[in-house]
């Protein structure tokens, strides 16, 4: 691939698009993550790699969500100058998958998809074309109680037929892992026989990163137009050979200004709740404040309120933590529960309304003191970075694996970490990576 031939990512939401970009950006390509392809009209130097948010995860009507691909895929590929085309599914699975990718084939025109999910660093591998996280079927996982999508198989194929008609079933089709341990050209041969017989969605097992990088190598080598597709584990393996001699031209940012950091977290996963909790636990750092919002704060829609208490308790570069663990507990209560009835308040509104409060903090506190932002979930970090009126992110360093350093439009530095990623220390590693950058 040349180094002038742009990378183009299509990702269902915010965190997605942050984290595979991230991949990209760690072999030396410049990368962006834009949010909307209709107000990005002016081309930026330099960039390599141009990560799209679609926001397509949670929508109900799956014609509109591969319409929405479908549309991106066109704009990168007239306006941006993209070449390779990623689309970067959950890996657990969640989402409109079949039909979004289907619709990325038809607007480039490749001949299939390889799906492969796995990401390993993260403990996501696939197997017999079952999902597994850490070793659970993600059936078993947070992921079954997705409010707006709950995944209720671990087996692929038949999430992916869940949702398409029952004419495009044949064109499903898994590699197995018999396949796969016997390296690229074994995975070449089968991906011959298999798109030549006229299967699109091709699923591929993987229980280690060799495994990805004989799939990439395949993908690369096959003679015939494939689609990668995956979450930011395969495009991990995808970077090394899309952009083998990239140099960035971008410096890493190395200094940080002593500034508050706000933590936003809209996310309910246990993961999230885990993280909060060892930050909430570490004794290493310090002037750290939690608010534990509770349901009467969202329904009540008080966040100006608590925005003024975040100002009033914002120092030179202390961390204030505003999230919603503690409502899932109050559901628990039938009372709770049923003023939430009364109200006709479902739990998909709900959780709508939890994540537009906090945009709403983010905006009020980003008008009144500048501060480093830190968003925990793919809504909240979306909406919040809406908010404040991010025209753009760059990445601009690698905190962790799958977490990274963006400075948006408006010179200001965000953070995104999605709801199930990392372990129980990320959130006290990243606070320790800006204060190991900041100017002295």
């Amino acid at each position: 691939m040349s180094i002038r031939e742009a990378v183009g990512i299509i990702a269902d939401d915010l965190t997605g698009a942050n984290d595979t970009a991230l991949q990209f950006f760690a072999k030396g390509s410049n990368t962006e993550i834009i949010f909307d392809t209709d107000t990005y009209l002016k081309t930026h130097q330099n960039v390599g790699t141009f990560s799209v948010t679609t926001e397509t995860r949670n929508m109900v009507n799956p014609k509109t969500a591969a319409q929405t691909v479908w549309e991106n895929a066109k704009k990168l590929k007239e306006n941006l100058s993209v070449g390779k085309f990623y689309k970067k599914i959950d890996s657990t699975l969640r989402g409109n998958i079949a039909v979004e990718t289907l619709a990325l084939l038809d607007a480039i025109q490749y001949d299939a998809a390889l799906i492969a999910p796995a990401f390993i660093q993260e403990g996501r591998i696939t197997i017999g074309g079952y999902q597994l996280l850490r070793g659970v079927p993600i059936e078993r996982t947070d992921a079954a109680r997705d409010t707006y999508a709950p995944i209720n198989s671990s087996y692929i194929i038949d999430i992916l037929k869940k949702q398409l008609n029952e004419s495009m079933y044949d064109s499903i089709a898994l590699i197995g892992f018999e396949t796969v341990s016997k390296g690229a050209l074994s995975i070449i041969n089968k991906l011959n026989e298999l798109i030549g017989s006229g299967k699109k969605l091709i699923v591929a097992d993987a229980v280690s990163l060799v495994d990805l990088e004989q799939i990439v190598l395949a993908i690369d080598k096959c003679k015939y137009d494939i689609l990668p597709t995956g979450s930011a584990g395969l495009a991990y393996a995808l970077s090394t050979i899309w952009l083998p001699d990239a140099k960035s031209e971008n410096p890493v940012v190395k200094q940080i200004p002593v500034l508050p950091k706000l933590i936003l977290s809209g996310s309910k996963n246990s993961i999230t709740v885990s993280q909060i909790n060892k930050l909430q636990l570490e004794d290493d750092i310090e002037n750290t404040f939690f608010i534990d919002l509770k349901l009467d704060n969202i329904l009540n829609n008080d966040y100006v309120e608590i925005s003024n208490r975040i100002v009033e308790n914002f120092g030179k570069d202390n961390i204030i933590v505003v999230h919603v663990n503690k409502i899932e507990e109050e559901l628990s209560s039938d009372e709770k529960n049923e003023k939430l009835i009364d109200e006709g308040i479902t739990r998909e509104i709900l959780a709508d309304k939890m994540t537009d409060y906090l945009a709403n903090v983010a905006k009020i506190t980003n008008s009144k003191r500048d501060y480093i932002l830190i968003t925990l979930g793919g809504e909240t970090s979306y909406k919040c970075t809406k908010a404040i009126e991010c025209g753009y992110l760059q990445v601009t360093d690698s905190i962790l694996p799958a977490i990274s350093l963006c400075m948006d439009s408006n010179a200001k530095f965000v953070i995104t970490k999605s709801g199930n990623m990392g372990n129980a220390n990320a959130l006290i590693d990243i606070i320790n990576y800006l204060k190991n950058h900041e100017i002295k």
